[in-house]
């Protein structure tokens, strides 16, 4: 299933216990309902935009991503 990228921030200093910086976290649009999710896939540097499309994890990642960029 795919979603898109309402809006974002890239975090580079995350708070204790949250590893694997920098990272994207986006609000969502997923099918109408917006949802707070982290995106796997987020390369230092990499041009994000809001209308991205995103694909849906079956399970989250090993940082607890749930989406991941379409490659």
């Amino acid at each position: 299933m795919t979603a898109e990228i309402l809006t974002y921030t890239i975090i580079r200093t995350p708070p204790a216990g949250f590893d694997g910086a920098p990272y994207c976290v986006a609000v969502i649009d997923n099918n109408g309902t917006a949802e707070t999710a982290r995106v796997a896939g987020y390369v230092d540097g990499q041009d994000v935009h809001i209308g991205d499309t995103v694909r849906a994890l079956e399970e989250p990642d090993q940082f607890g991503a749930t989406f991941r960029f379409e490659i």
